[in-house]
């Protein structure tokens, strides 16, 4: 599960998606935070006006300049600028609700990425308990074939005596064909699952690997005692449609400040030379405040406050649907493993009682009171027992990781 968790392409690429969206509150705190803008612009010019103000501004206007053919017609005038500005905001609600906007969805980008981490989490659990499964399936089924031989084996031996006819080789050859077709899919499906496993874990495929947890193991260290009781508050999701459904608020707010206006301050230094933007020349500076008021733009902002509302109330909708789907989920969740539990244990006596009735079925065809089909019958029984016993570890082990992703226990 760590691995997954640390090696997974697809939660890294969630994560990174998470650390983008962090960035969001560093973008908007322009509304707030001071800027600086660093300006360099050179240009060469015969238009009068452009030439008058240059040399007006580079201080370098004389007498001559006043000659009425100097200024009508020119001549080619070079002017280089290089200034700073600073501006610093002072009251500007717009760009407050949308800095909160932004760092409520950054959070919520960041829960929705927990919770891929706790999908992960469930996933690999998942394909780790199908893979040991199909693994001791096959062992089964191996198991179940070396009988089957063996049965043929000794119905040919007691054929050799005179004591059944060839048709019960026959038979058990048979059900042993069949058997080893079933192997034959098993180690397939074996192959398939520890193909998934390792794309969960970012492992080649051609790279072999050990799976040391067993299903009887895993059932001794997870007893369900009862005592399991987190909060649906701890799902990654939930917190993000929370977070989400905050963001949509402060949307609103956004909206509706952008019909107030906004004020703010901002001073600025320039130097101006003919020849280069660090050349002898002149310079000035400026201050001021700036109050900008958009009090009517059609019904834009109308339009857009009842955007923004709409979609606030979409994002609590959202919110409340996704709650009552995760109570279905946890309570769900928590019949599974309460059936998988009573599985177990009949699955359990299920395989004792196949084992006595196979050691009858062996003694009844060796004395020659039952007939091959019966043998083959009863050890085809207790084969599917063992596989159903099997499967019912390994459900219930699935039910409890069902469990824990349903309340969130594996989130970040």
């Amino acid at each position: 599960m760590a691995r997954a968790r640390a090696e997974y392409p697809g939660l890294a690429a969630e994560r990174f998606e998470a650390r983008a969206a962090g960035q969001g509150p560093a973008e908007a705190s322009r509304a707030f935070l001071p800027g600086l803008q660093i300006d360099v612009m050179g240009l060469r010019t015969t238009d009068p006006v452009a030439v008058f103000g240059g040399r007006l501004r580079q201080g370098r206007f004389a007498q001559e300049d006043f000659a009425l053919d100097a200024l009508n017609a020119p001549a080619p005038f070079s002017d280089w600028t290089a200034s700073a500005t600073v501006r610093q905001p002072v009251f500007a609600p717009e760009g407050w609700f949308g800095y909160r906007a932004a760092r409520l969805g950054a959070r919520a980008r960041e829960a929705a990425a927990g919770r891929a981490a706790g999908i992960v989490t469930f996933q690999v659990t998942r394909a780790y308990w199908g893979a040991v499964f199909a693994g001791r399936r096959v062992e089964t089924l191996d198991t179940a074939l070396n009988a089957a031989r063996a049965h043929a084996a000794q119905a040919e031996a007691l054929q050799a005596q005179g004591l059944v006819t060839g048709l019960d080789a026959r038979l058990a050859r048979m059900r042993a064909s069949a058997t080893e077709v079933e192997r034959l899919g098993a180690a397939a499906d074996a192959a398939n699952a520890m193909t998934s496993l390792k794309a969960l874990l970012d492992i080649p495929d051609d790279h072999p690997i050990v799976l040391t947890d067993s299903l009887e193991g895993a059932l001794r260290s997870s007893v369900d005692t009862g005592m399991f009781a987190p909060s649906l508050l701890d799902r990654g999701d939930l917190r993000a449609l929370d977070l989400g459904a905050s963001a949509s608020s402060a949307a609103v707010g956004r909206a509706w400040a952008a019909q107030l206006p906004s004020l703010g301050v901002f001073g600025s230094v320039a130097h101006r030379s003919g020849d280069a933007p660090w050349g002898s020349g002149s310079g000035d500076w400026t201050i001021g405040v700036a109050l900008t008021w958009r009090p009517f733009q059609g019904l834009g902002l109308v339009g857009g406050v009842r955007r923004a509302e709409a979609e606030r109330d979409a994002a609590r909708a959202r919110r409340a649907a996704a709650e009552r789907q995760a109570r279905v989920e946890s309570a769900q969740a928590e019949r599974a493993v309460t059936t998988a539990q009573a599985q177990i244990s009949v699955a359990e006596r299920a395989v004792a009682e196949a084992a006595a009735a196979l050691d009858q079925a062996r003694l009844r065809y060796r004395t020659g009171a039952s007939s091959i089909t019966e043998l083959l019958d009863v050890h085809a029984a207790a084969t599917a027992a063992e596989l159903n016993m099997l499967l019912a570890r390994r459900d219930y082990l699935l039910a409890r990781a069902a469990r824990e992703l349903a309340y969130g226990v594996h989130d970040e």
